[in-house]
């Protein structure tokens, strides 16, 4: 039988952005497909989706200004909790508004969790968080995003590839097979079946062949 070649590309030619090039991990994909990748040092690493992050906060930092304003009575601007929700975009209803009154007497918008709580309660779906760390000092960041729409692996896939802790496969000269780098590490018929069901075989089809380093040629070995 003729095997399915998979071949590891030489790491210092991993391009993760194509991963990224996808509408489907943007708001634009659909209700709650948005991810937003925060990153701790906003200053010196660039995070995924931060614009519309951006227009969440905004109207989380609204939220939390505009009922402050209601609960301490100056009515100049608002008259009540009900005109800062639609003034922001929130559509009202007294439960809705009766969780952002809690959430906003506590709530830092600064701080990736708190606005999962927020998304949480405007959408009526429930937001996380997973903090993620790569392989140099301060290259970390945080995944926002919605629970039912994103499995852990999914995520887990999202945050390593976003830091570099990865590598990539070229399948029958297709290139952009991601693997995390735990599943690579580990080799063996996890990495198999894991390249087999992103490609659509059998992992028994599969011939692979790993990058062993750069020489006079480059050089690979076939996995067991």
């Amino acid at each position: 039988m003729k095997k399915i070649i998979a071949k590891e590309v030489n790491p210092s030619h991993v391009d993760f952005s194509f991963y990224f090039d996808d509408d489907g991990l943007k708001g634009v994909g659909g209700e709650n497909c948005g991810v937003y990748i925060v990153p701790a040092d906003r200053r010196r690493y660039s995070g995924f989706n931060l614009d519309e992050y951006e227009c969440i906060k905004w109207q989380a930092e609204s939220i939390i200004d505009g009922f402050y304003e209601v609960s301490n009575k100056w009515t100049n601007i608002y008259a009540n909790y009900k005109e800062v929700m639609e003034d922001n975009g929130i559509p009202y209803n007294s439960r809705k508004c009766h969780l952002l009154k809690k959430w906003a007497e506590y709530a830092n918008p600064y701080d990736t969790s708190y606005i999962a709580e927020f998304l949480t309660i405007t959408t009526g779906e429930e937001w996380a968080v997973e903090a993620f760390r790569g392989y140099f000092q301060g290259d970390c960041c945080d995944v926002v995003y919605c629970v039912n729409r994103y499995t852990p692996e999914h995520i887990n896939e999202i945050g390593k590839f976003w830091l570099g802790c990865g590598t990539e496969f070229c399948i029958e000269d297709c290139h952009g097979y991601y693997v995390p780098d735990n599943i690579r590490w580990e080799e063996g018929e996890t990495l198999r079946k894991y390249l087999a069901d992103c490609y659509g075989c059998k992992p028994e089809e599969l011939e692979i062949y790993l990058y062993d380093g750069e020489h006079v040629v480059t050089d690979y070995r076939i996995m067991d």
